[in-house]
């Protein structure tokens, strides 16, 4: 994956790399971590959105909410973009009728029990309810997704710079799902892969922020 990229992109992604750092340093000073940010610190009821109502910055169009799917699980942040902030010429291959601001959900970051981004992940619309955007048109919307200020404003910048720094396997993933979609479509004829609940997840990786830092920096001193 490293090798085919340029250095000038390369450079490009070790220093979102420093950023990344730089903010979960800050926030490890403070005894904080984005899950704990966005629930309080309190009980986290399944599929409820922490926080309520969701982060929207309405300069960028960007959103994100965290949430679980049970009880057991450490949690994870959905990412969206909505239509006002994509390049223009971006159109849904599915839409949903009546919402023409329905989001695009771009990836998961889900967490580990010490409270870092352990995975990245894909789903259908089971879990999202989005407008259904192509890998190719996704991979173009990952530079436009931003947030900054807000109460929430260090999660924000903390994702911010993540999907700046995991954008490579963020369009690796978007492909896979899309493959994944195609390849559910036919071992179950008749069912829908956007919105069977049996499918959900499309495609995964375990991440380590610290681990892909090292090996962008071995790929650009090869």
């Amino acid at each position: 994956m490293l090798e085919s990229l340029p250095p000038a992109e390369l450079t490009s992604l070790i220093l979102a790399g420093e950023e990344v750092a730089r903010l979960e340093q800050a926030l490890r000073a403070a005894g904080d971590d984005p899950a704990g940010l966005l629930t309080g610190g309190g009980r986290v009821a399944p599929f409820r959105h922490y926080p309520e109502g969701d982060v929207y910055d309405f300069a960028t169009h960007s959103q994100f909410y965290y949430h679980i799917h049970r009880g057991n699980e450490y949690g994870h942040i959905h990412l969206f973009l909505r239509p006002k902030g994509m390049p223009p010429e971006i159109r849904p291959l599915i839409g949903i009728e009546g919402e023409p601001d329905a989001p695009c959900h771009l990836i998961a970051v889900g967490f580990g029990p010490d409270g870092s981004a352990a995975e990245l992940f894909t789903t259908n619309r089971w879990v999202t309810g989005e407008a259904w955007y192509s890998a190719e048109s996704v991979a173009r919307m990952l530079p436009y997704f931003s947030v900054t200020g807000g109460r929430h404003a260090r999660v924000g910048a903390w994702l911010t710079a993540l999907v700046a720094l995991f954008r490579p396997i963020i369009v690796a993933l978007a492909c896979e799902r899309d493959a994944e979609i195609e390849r559910w479509r036919q071992a179950h004829p008749g069912a829908d892969a956007l919105d069977d609940a049996a499918l959900e997840v499309t495609s995964r990786r375990q991440i380590s922020v610290s681990a892909w830092r090292a090996d962008l920096q071995n790929a650009l001193e090869r």
